[in-house]
């Protein structure tokens, strides 16, 4: 993304908004994503997005600002991804286990990244951060939802036990969700990541 052109600061904080905002957001959700909210300084943020300063106060208000648009971009695309493979045109059981299966790849290759930046702006925020936390609160909420709802599909069709509380199973199933990240961020592998699924979607039956 190219700099707004000015000469000045002066010149810079009198200007209109001339940026795309959602590449804005997107480029910062990547740098929060790889260095932390508290690490990432607004110089880094400029220089990321080529944008000076007072743009992105004026449209975001404050590094906090960008942050919540960041999360709120990342969290909307993770949640409607989510959503996408639990809907796959597969049996109920088989296509919540390669939902799951998903979290196996992304976590085993953690170790050689940030993680979830859901979860990391958790870890890192929660819970002095009143702001953000009715962001995380939501977005955790929607993906323990969305796996409640393919529980009961399941239990519709018969694959899983009815006597189970989809919401309790879809709290569960978010829990093991983090658990993946948490241990893909050690030494855990793809195979040992997936024995956990197996043994999720076993208890479910």
């Amino acid at each position: 993304m190219s700099p707004i052109p000015t000469s000045s600061g002066s010149r810079d904080r009198g200007r209109p908004r001339e940026f795309d905002t959602d590449e804005v957001i997107d480029v910062a959700a990547r740098v929060f994503w790889e260095q932390g909210y508290h690490a990432t300084s607004i110089d880094a943020l400029c220089d990321a997005t080529g944008v000076f300063r007072g743009s992105l106060y004026r449209t975001f208000g404050d590094k906090h600002g960008l942050l919540v648009a960041a999360f709120d971009r990342y969290a909307e695309g993770a949640v409607a991804r989510l959503k996408e493979r639990l809907a796959a045109d597969l049996q109920p059981r088989q296509a919540l286990r390669d939902a799951l299966m998903h979290y196996t790849k992304v976590g085993a290759r953690l170790s050689e990244r940030r993680g979830c930046f859901i979860t990391n702006a958790a870890i890192e925020l929660l819970p002095g951060d009143d702001e953000l936390r009715p962001h995380i609160e939501s977005t955790l909420l929607r993906i323990a939802t969305q796996l409640s709802l393919a529980v009961a599909r399941g239990q519709q069709s018969g694959d899983f036990d009815r006597n189970l509380d989809p919401e309790d199973v879809g709290r569960f199933l978010l829990c093991l969700i983090q658990g993946m990240r948490v241990l893909g961020k050690s030494s855990a592998s793809e195979a040992e990541l997936t024995s956990i699924v197996d043994i999720a979607v076993r208890a479910l039956t």
